[in-house]
């Protein structure tokens, strides 16, 4: 399987894009929140404010008790928006940008030499130069690159912020039953939950399962992305229609 997709993903988006445009907050943990109020949550928090434990979905009032020093941004969706077009702008400069996932992910396909490790691991960082000149510093991104959609977006939750991880076919299936299958792409709170209740606590678990039954625990879109990233690799998975 060569390297087919180039998948970025823009780190704690909405806080990065406040440190960029006010200087006076970069370096120092921000929450950014929809209304001020203490009734309401936390829709993005920068990496000085994850490192106190908050996060997406962190009620306000918490947020203040576990880092009294955060200063909270009410979110400015116009801004962000803008900032992403110059973000397209500035992808699209080194690489078609085949498909935007959603204001903070977009994914690109890798052609001809670009599939080659060194070759996308140059382009990575070109994107990444790109960005710094074109949008600013504190924008950052991680990148993964991998041989389809599903392994390129779980490689950019592999190291953050502002990381670069390439799965090769060599890499398989060692680094994904490495993590958790919260780690995997699609799968939240509530379906680790479920998928404990069924005593899986693994990835290599969730993995080995019979497709039929990984189809009635998992949506579609998830047992698409881990059936055809492991097809080849693991037994009973085949690749789905």
């Amino acid at each position: 399987m060569p390297l087919r997709n180039l998948f970025l993903d823009f780190n704690s988006y909405f806080a990065s894009v406040e440190q960029q445009i006010r200087p006076h907050l970069r370096g120092k943990p921000v929450g950014v929140v929809p209304v001020m109020t203490d009734s309401t949550c936390c829709i993005a928090a920068s990496y000085e404010a994850k490192a106190h434990g908050i996060r997406t979905g962190t009620p306000v009032g918490d947020a203040k008790k576990m880092c009294p020093e955060i200063t909270l941004i009410e979110a400015d969706h116009k801004t962000y928006i803008q900032f992403h077009h110059r973000l397209v702008d500035a992808v699209e400069s080194c690489i078609h940008v085949e498909q935007v996932c959603s204001i903070d992910e977009m994914v690109c396909n890798l052609v001809g030499k670009e599939q080659q490790k060194e070759e996308a691991l140059k382009l990575a960082r070109y994107i990444k130069e790109t960005i710094v000149k074109k949008v600013g510093r504190y924008v950052r991104c991680s990148i993964g690159i991998a041989p389809n959609h599903f392994l390129a977006k779980t490689a950019t939750d592999m190291q953050k912020p502002d990381g670069l991880v390439v799965i090769e076919e060599k890499d398989l299936p060692d680094i994904i039953f490495k993590l958790k299958p919260a780690d995997l792409c699609g799968i939240g709170r509530r379906m680790e939950k479920r998928l404990h209740y069924y005593g899986i606590d693994t990835v290599e678990k969730l993995c080995s399962l019979e497709r039929p039954m990984m189809m009635t625990l998992l949506p579609k879109c998830i047992t698409r992305g881990i059936s055809t990233s492991t097809s080849t690799l693991l037994s009973p998975i085949a690749p789905m229609d």
